[in-house]
């Protein structure tokens, strides 16, 4: 009977934690419509993973480091390139945490970078998973968590774009069980009603489901009269007089490719709208086009014109830089008009399929698609690319006379350009002597020196204001187009050629096919980031954007790897040995490429190990009352002094508390006593007690009374749930 009970216990709180999560999850899925906060699944899956503590109810002392692992990993994973165990990220965040501390207590609340508001969001997730516990399983209670919820989601439906249709179905009918359910266990617990055998009430639920399940089903289907009010939305704009504009004319926009770069800065909101799917083996960036011009508020082309394409993309890389050919397809999904070509790097040959002409801008390498002068937009598309991978060794001995062309064009800079960006320039790269090094000084510039990722509070330059230097000296705050500008300005700054660059970022793994990867990109992959130029090796890229990693592939140098590549083994070998030998020869040549590999398997096995200790922990504190019953047990079952009753009995005592069946301050222990039997199903404890008040308020101590009531005293522990 009692471990029918025990299942029955489970299931109940299996299914209203499910149902509190799900409630809970409502509240989550507007975040990615109506603010700028993405990778909303990550918040989810946190949320997930709370209630799962909640539901297993570790101890404080376990639980609460296990959330803090966590938080910080969820937002290395939001903010952080590179290994969750390269802690120099780390001293980041905490230097970020103690400055916005202080802003906090300042009261400057506008200066609250995003790392240090989503910890609070983090923060505020951790409590509501709390608060959602005590509501489900102490007070039994949710009704009001129930109406905030759906005022909530009325107002986010009535006030943006989120359409809550199916929201306010699917929280009337998860409130709707959950009140059932906790009504039910109110009644069972009030009237001590017991179901027979431990099973679940279906009979008492049903009739619930069933009324549920009609009305929803009735509201869906009935015909719905139109709104007797006006839309409120249009009258509260027109009222204060906020038309959704911002300043100089620039409103909030949405996240996506544009044409127009003259004028940059200003918030955006996300926009998962999808605009291609792309079938590929090698994983890179989406290309469109190049920009030359710096204007001090935004990026233009020099040159406007097109030719005939002749087969192959602009020259990006030198003869002697080693590249891999590679196809792919492309598909359009049709949601953005696009009559161009987007490819990941210097494509050999475009397929499309149909009779369209291609032409090319020569500086931008834009490639666009055209019928009888009448732009095309294609449907799909295939493309047969190269793939570089550059030599540290090569871009380190690159030499700095730069042709005549790419100096005059790349390194333009307007003459309002304020001296304190080329000062910056020089010195951050003070301590270099070669232009790749001091490339990638400037890059990871941006990694600290309070520079934080922005998409809402980003400053649009006044009339007075140079783009660049707004973001690198007053705000810090802005998205890639900050980022990416900034670091071409300065690479320019110290004579080094380099260009703006826009297109998309690798996007969303959605399947494998064989050799090939599929990617869905949307428009909040829209991305910029930098190329530099060097002699002998061509145009080589760059991402400052924090948050970002460069995708391109770098090695210390060719002929190391050429050298571990041409080892061949000696005929003298045996078999075994040569086959011994060449399964060693990867993990020395990337042994010799990158100490990336080794770091990576230390991290494997790190990892590992905190699992395999997370798991014990959590196997301990799973069983350790189970343990602990044992243990006093074989405590007191070989004692007969006249002591032993005594303690026994107040081990009890202290048993039953652990296991939640807790004795009322003013409840004597013959009521106490009924009320363990009820629980345990039994008469062990008023049998137990009996004996207990006979042996000591009474005065009938006997020799042989702990011996008499082992059995009973035994058994009581042994129907504890464990």
């Amino acid at each position: 009977m009692q471990q029918a009970n025990e299942k029955t216990d489970w299931f109940y709180a299996l299914l209203l934690y499910g149902l509190g999560f799900l409630l809970f999850w409502e509240w989550l899925r507007p975040l990615s419509i109506i603010s700028d906060t993405g990778q909303s699944e990550i918040f989810i899956l946190f949320t997930a993973f709370l209630f799962l503590l909640s539901y297993f109810q570790l101890p404080f002392w376990l639980s609460f480091p296990i959330k803090g692992v966590a938080m910080v990993y969820a937002l290395h994973e939001m903010f952080f390139p590179g290994s969750f165990f390269d802690f120099l990220w780390l001293n980041y965040f905490l230097s970020d945490l103690s400055q916005n501390v202080g802003f906090l207590f300042d009261g400057r609340f506008d200066r609250l970078s995003n790392v240090f508001r989503t910890s609070l969001f983090f923060v505020l997730l951790w409590l509501i998973s709390y608060l959602m516990q005590y509501w489900l399983i102490q007070t039994r209670r949710i009704f009001l968590f129930l109406l905030v919820t759906i005022v909530y989601i009325s107002v986010i439906d009535t006030f943006t774009t989120y359409e809550a249709d199916q929201a306010i179905i699917r929280i009337v009918i998860i409130g709707f069980v959950l009140l059932g359910l906790l009504q039910i266990l109110r009644i069972q617990e009030q009237e001590g009603v017991s179901f027979s055998k431990g099973r679940f009430p279906v009979y008492w639920l049903m009739p619930l489901v069933i009324v549920i399940a009609f009305s929803s089903l009735f509201g869906y289907i009935a015909p719905k009269a139109e709104p007797q009010w006006p839309d409120p939305v249009p009258f509260l704009k027109k009222t204060t007089g906020d038309d959704g504009v911002g300043n100089n004319g620039d409103g909030i926009s949405k996240i996506g490719y544009g044409e127009d770069d003259s004028q940059l800065g200003g918030p955006f909101v996300m926009d998962d709208t999808s605009v291609f799917t792309a079938q590929i083996k090698d994983r890179g960036y989406w290309r469109v086009e190049t920009k030359d011009v710096y204007t001090g508020k935004g990026w233009e082309s020099s040159v406007r014109d097109r030719v005939m394409f002749e087969g192959s993309t602009e020259t990006l890389f030198e003869d002697d830089v080693e590249v891999e050919a590679f196809d792919m397809k492309m598909n359009m999904t049709g949601n953005e008009e696009f009559d161009f070509i987007v490819h990941p790097g210097q494509v050999t040959s475009i397929e499309t399929g149909k009779d369209v002409q291609l032409l090319e801008n020569p500086l931008t390498g834009k490639v666009f698609t055209q019928n009888l002068g009448e732009s095309v937009v294609l449907d799909n598309y295939n493309l047969e690319y190269e793939s570089p991978t550059f030599s540290e060794k090569m871009l380190r001995e690159a030499s700095t006379e730069y042709p005549e062309r790419l100096a005059n064009t790349y390194l333009q800079l307007p003459e309002t350009l304020p001296e304190r960006v080329g000062a910056l320039a020089e010195e951050i790269t003070s301590e270099e002597d070669n232009p790749y090094d001091q490339a990638r000084a400037i890059e990871n510039y941006f990694v600290g020196n309070g520079f934080v990722y922005e998409t809402t509070d980003v400053a649009i330059p006044g009339e007075n204001d140079d783009y660049v230097d707004q973001f690198l000296f007053e705000t810090q705050l802005g998205y890639c187009d900050n980022f990416s500008s900034s670091m071409t300005v300065l690479l320019r700054s110290l004579g080094i050629p380099a260009r703006w660059v826009k297109g998309f970022t690798e996007g969303e793994f959605v399947a494998a096919a064989g050799d090939y990867r599929e990617y869905e990109v949307t428009n909040n992959n829209a991305h910029s980031w930098v190329e530099a130029y060097f002699p002998e090796v061509g145009w080589v890229p760059f991402e400052p954007t924090r948050g970002f990693s460069n995708q391109a592939n770098f090695v210390s140098d060719y002929n190391d790897d050429e050298a571990t590549n041409t080892e061949t083994p000696d005929p003298a070998q045996s078999e075994e040995e040569q086959v011994q030998q060449q399964e060693q020869q990867p993990e020395e040549k990337a042994a010799t490429g990158s100490s990336s590999s080794s770091f990576e398997w230390s991290v494997w096995y790190t990892v590992v190990l905190i699992g395999i200790f997370l798991l014990l922990c959590y196997l301990a504190v799973k069983n350790y009352k189970k343990w602990l019953k044992r243990l006093i047990i074989s405590k007191y079952k070989k004692r007969d002094d006249d002591k032993a009753l005594s303690e026994a009995y107040f081990r009890l005592l202290w048993l039953l508390d652990l296991h939640g069946i807790k004795r009322g301050a003013n409840q004597t222990l013959r009521e106490y006593a009924v009320q363990v039997d009820q629980k345990l199903h039994t008469k062990d404890m008023k049998e137990l007690t009996r004996h207990y008040e006979e042996n000591y308020y009474r005065g009938k101590t006997t020799n042989d009374s702990w011996g008499e009531m082992k059995k009973l005293w035994e058994n009581l522990i042994k129907k504890m749930q464990s």
